[in-house]
């Protein structure tokens, strides 16, 4: 079955619903889709500052994690996971979004401490930024009649959600003040179809980003912000998102890496898994525990690679120099940093002055783990 895991945020007491964002629970999920729980992550991390489109300021999910503990965390996860830890019980943490009216019985949920889910709010930032339309569709599940083959009683309800990419100025027709989205380009006709039996209804791509923006974030906006790393502030190592070929803003941290990238080692990538070579999944998978656990639990070596099986273990040689990336900033302080000094942070410049640059590493590892 595997294991699930959700990104929790200590001081902020917080945390990310992946179903929420229309991914699974498992690290691979999450890790490999664009976008993503990753992606969220980085706008939260982010300082906040700056007026330029890139900066996203009017979005009040930027910062609220920022220079905060943040980990994915496990069900399978165990208190003594991180050495010297002091927080809540990591065995518990895991169900620490749990709603109140689902703690029952009491006596069982002492130990877990309660979280906010903040994953409806992060969503509705994707939409403009990543350029996407999130949608929902109601599930239910019936029990069977006895001695029949027909279904009776409803005794399970869940929304599931998907989303498609539109483009990122709605098309206007004439002067008549009338404008509306209309879905991307590359989908073929099985895709929609695909995406109409998931509840796609026409509203749902014409409609405007829910942060009430007018349009989403045009290619050439991507670099109109501040420059950010993302430093680990107990640390000071960094990645520089230059080094990954993409735009060194927030919302170019955000969006889908550029598909034409001039990164010769994107050429050991597996086909079609270029895209998580990015820093939102680099960070991502630095706060992931780095043992597998379960069946979608990225690996975070050579061995781990090859055990899973003789087609993925050819691939275990791309993990030399780079099988500590996994786990290295789990449960410590994390900050997108500003070139604008905020509160006691450090700058960009004060970060790639005195802090250690270890986006190579990462990257080879991304790599790596795009054959998995």
């Amino acid at each position: 079955m595997g294991q699930y895991h959700i990104p929790v945020c200590i001081e902020a007491e917080e945390g990310l619903n992946p179903h929420t964002l229309g991914v699974g629970l498992k690290e691979g999920e999450q890790g490999f889709s664009t976008p993503s729980t990753p992606n969220a992550m980085v706008a939260l991390v982010c300082a906040r500052g700056g007026n330029m489109p890139a900066d996203c300021s009017q979005s009040p999910i930027i910062g609220r994690w920022a220079g905060k503990r943040v980990l994915v965390q496990g069900d399978y996860a165990e208190d003594g996971d991180i050495p010297g830890w002091r927080g809540p019980l990591l065995s518990q943490l895991y169900r620490a979004m749990t709603p109140v009216e689902e703690r029952k019985p009491k006596r069982e949920w002492r130990s877990v401490p309660l979280f906010r889910d903040v994953a409806r709010e992060a969503r509705d930032f994707l939409e403009a930024v990543c350029n996407v339309r999130y949608f929902e569709q109601e599930q239910t599940c019936r029990d069977m009649v006895p001695g029949s083959k027909t279904y009776g009683q409803i005794v399970d309800r869940w929304t599931h959600t998907e989303w498609v990419r539109v483009k990122p100025v709605a098309r206007h027709f004439g002067n008549c003040g009338v404008a509306e989205y209309v879905i991307a380009d590359g989908y073929s006709e099985r895709d929609l179809e695909w995406l109409k039996r998931s509840g796609m209804r026409p509203i749902d791509v014409q409609r405007p980003p829910r942060t009430a923006d007018w349009h989403g974030l045009r290619p050439e906006e991507l670099a109109e912000g501040q420059r950010r790393v993302i430093v680990n502030l107990d640390t000071l190592e960094y990645l520089d998102p230059a080094r990954f070929g993409q735009a060194p803003t927030l919302a170019g941290i955000v969006a889908e890496p550029p598909k034409d990238r001039n990164l010769p080692v994107l050429k050991k990538a597996a086909n079609g898994g270029a895209h998580i070579v990015s820093v939102a999944t680099g960070l991502f998978v630095m706060l992931c525990h780095p043992e597998r656990r379960g069946g979608g639990d990225i690996p975070a070596n050579a061995a781990a690679m090859g055990a899973i099986d003789a087609e993925r273990g050819m691939a275990a040689r791309l993990f030399h120099g780079c099988d500590d990336v996994k786990g290295r900033w789990r449960g410590n302080r994390i900050l997108g940093t500003g070139e604008i000094r905020y509160e006691d942070w450090p700058t960009t410049e004060d970060v790639i002055e005195r802090g250690t640059n270890i986006s190579d590493k990462v990257i080879r590892y991304l790599v790596a783990i795009s054959h998995y």
